[in-house]
């Protein structure tokens, strides 16, 4: 942009843009009484702007032009996300977030292909899940939580740096309510509860609340199924999930 150029005062002195348009009414300040004004230096510019420089995130091998470094730090897939376990301070791009909550918090990794329905049974007693996304560059935390008496929450965030930037994935949720074989035969129709949700980004995705997620699956008691036979045994959530890319797709 004219921001970013390359200008000379009429003395010699070099400026950019950005900078001369802090200056007051744009004149140079070295110049007697601050009264040079810049004009664009277009060999100068030319040579400032194929200078690239590497981005700074681990990971990302990714080389822009020095007025584009800030423009794609915004989006860079590589950028840091925090892990937010009480007393812990890891920071790194999602992919090694999710290899630290699984080693060193012991958080359950799955893997799940776009476009594909899959299914989890997820315990209420454990909060979290992380998906793969089948492009290996993608990862997702699942949270659940207490939902009033005995019912719970799901919700679903993208491990994501900038977590203002638009979404790139959607998501189905939900849960079937699962009759003994006996009543099963007499309905034509299965219930459900069912959430269609653009997932949000998060850069603090361990740090997600289920119910205070802007949109969440609420599962009531009687969708919970136990984990075993016998009684006082853990709940779980059967989940079916699906996420799609948001079309058009862009890195």
């Amino acid at each position: 942009s004219d921001l970013c150029a390359c200008v000379q005062c009429k003395a010699g002195h070099l400026a950019c843009g950005s900078c001369v348009a802090q200056l007051p009414f744009g004149q140079c300040k070295p110049c007697v009484n601050g009264g040079g004004f810049f004009n664009p230096c277009p060999a100068l510019d030319a040579v400032v702007s194929s200078t690239r420089i590497g981005c700074p995130n681990a990971g990302c091998q990714r080389y822009v032009t020095y007025h584009e470094v800030a423009e794609h730090q915004k989006a860079c897939p590589h950028a840091p996300c925090h892990c937010m376990e009480p007393g812990c301070g890891y920071a790194g791009a999602p992919q090694a977030l999710a290899g630290h909550l699984y080693t060193i918090h012991s958080v359950p990794v799955r893997a799940v292909q776009y476009g594909k329905v899959s299914k989890f049974q997820l315990p209420v007693s454990a909060p979290r899940l992380v998906l793969l996304g089948d492009d290996n560059n993608h990862v997702f935390v699942l949270t659940v939580g207490a939902l009033g008496a005995g019912a719970a929450a799901v919700s679903v965030v993208c491990a994501r740096a900038r977590a203002a930037t638009r979404p790139r994935f959607t998501c189905k949720m939900w849960v079937n309510l699962e009759r003994p074989p006996a009543a099963a035969a007499n309905c034509s129709k299965q219930d459900m509860v069912l959430v269609d949700m653009h997932i949000r980004s998060s850069s603090s995705p361990g740090a997600v609340a289920a119910a205070d997620e802007p949109t969440f699956l609420p599962v009531p008691r009687m969708y919970l199924v136990p984990a075993a036979a016998g009684e006082g045994v853990p709940m779980e959530v059967p989940l079916h999930i699906r996420i799609d890319k948001v079309s058009p797709w862009s890195v």
